[in-house]
């Protein structure tokens, strides 16, 4: 009898602490290959003192089936780890327990740059997989490809541009960080990007095209909540994800305060998370302003999701960054919701203007507030809910799957 393809898929958090899309792909892409004949996959996240302060820097716990490994202090500019060598055996301990045929790993934000040469040094056989789930690599500015302080989209890192960003470190270290950086990544044996947009922008970082297969995103999702009845308006908008200056809530609030006129409701579904004292000022004092339009109806666990998303006709996604392959577009889509996106980056590649969805100017209120107020009509409504629907989850499982052969065949040969 052949034995499974061992696969160890390892995150920088869980889902259970923070709903991001990166987390979620990484369990349930874990949950969907161990259920599949032929394949062994388990999950291994990172977790700091706020997930887990009951756990010792470098040791090992679990959160259900999951491994944890505990993380403790972490230079973000160099993605370097800076709590001594003590997660290195435990590293080792979960690689000799799972002895993987292919280590995954979705984003090294926490886990360290340093994990690639452990990692390989270790399991030596393995093939190495790192899906780039952000631009953390590239930007040392929270991975966001904004600049500072004006917070406008960069158009691409350079050492000099990183150091106007970054005016305390010189153009050098800026250099140092991406030459460093992309010479421990020639551990990895494939690179994944969910879009094109994003591998192109690192294609133009140093990468080399041919390492990077573009998979876009897919979600598991539970059924969709059925609509009792046709609506005659389609005056409802929701915002669904992490309440954050970069994600355009500001703008979406400008736009709802605009529309106290008409006969619209904005609801705002997400947590604050670790954001700062001066944003969730500025948040709140914009909320009133829109009220009664708007209201933020707080965060929610994956299996309130679809009666939240039933409850509203559009999605917005006016991010101001540029998104990659936001989870957000599947779910509207699993749930029959056309969406109306900033038109650039990773947004503009999955949502067509006037076909799948509609396009605004990014950070642009006044034409956000006029694309809502037109977004009413119902036939509208209609000719866009039944346009694409989501991707298809378990083909996306297949596609990894064939990465996976197709890889620890070459390694065989």
């Amino acid at each position: 009898m052949t034995s499974p393809l061992r696969i160890l898929q390892i995150a920088h958090d869980h889902p259970e602490w923070t709903p991001g899309g990166t987390e979620i792909v990484a369990r349930d892409l874990a949950r969907a290959l161990d259920a599949t004949d032929g394949l062994s996959a388990r999950l291994l996240v990172a977790a700091t003192s706020l997930q887990r302060p009951d756990m010792a820097p470098g040791s090992l716990g679990a959160i259900g089936p999951d491994a944890v490994l505990r993380t403790g202090a972490y230079d973000r500019f160099q993605m370097a780890r800076l709590d001594g060598l003590g997660w290195i055996e435990s590293l080792g301990r979960v690689l000799r327990d799972t002895r993987p045929d292919v280590i995954h790993l979705h984003g090294l934000d926490r886990l360290g740059i340093e994990a690639l040469p452990v990692i390989r040094r270790q399991a030596p056989r393995a093939q190495i997989v790192l899906t780039l789930h952000d631009y953390q690599l590239i930007c040392a500015n929270d991975g966001l490809l904004l600049t500072r302080p004006e917070a406008t989209r960069c158009q691409g890192a350079s050492p000099d541009a990183c150091a106007r960003c970054f005016p305390e470190r010189t153009a050098a270290q800026h250099a140092l960080r991406r030459a460093t950086l992309l010479a421990t990544l020639v551990h990895v044996d494939r690179f994944i990007a969910p879009s094109r947009f994003l591998r192109d922008r690192f294609v133009a970082w140093g990468l080399a095209a041919e390492r990077i297969e573009v998979v876009p995103n897919a979600v598991a999702l539970p059924a969709p909540v059925a609509e009792r009845c046709p609506r005659a308006r389609r005056n409802r908008f929701g915002f669904f994800g992490q309440i954050a200056r970069h994600k355009g809530v500001l703008t979406l609030l400008d736009a709802a305060r605009r529309l106290k006129d008409a006969d619209l409701a904005v609801t705002l579904h997400g947590g604050l998370g670790y954001a700062d004292a001066g944003f969730r000022a500025e948040f709140a004092d914009r909320l009133a302003a829109a009220d009664p339009v708007a209201q933020h109806l707080g965060g929610y666990g994956r299996g309130e999701l679809p009666a939240r998303l039933a409850a509203v006709d559009w999605v917005v996604v006016p991010s101001l960054w540029w998104e990659n392959a936001p989870l957000v577009i599947e779910e509207a889509r699993a749930a029959g919701r056309p969406v109306i996106v900033t038109g650039h980056g990773g947004l503009a590649e999955v949502v067509a203007d006037g076909e799948t969805g509609l396009h605004v100017p990014a950070g642009d209120a006044a034409a956000l507030a006029e694309t809502m107020r037109g977004a009413t009509d119902p036939a509208l409504w209609a000719r866009l809910a039944a346009g694409r629907g989501p991707a298809d989850f378990a083909a996306f499982v297949d596609a990894h799957r064939a990465l996976y052969a197709a890889l620890t065949r070459r390694m065989a040969a």
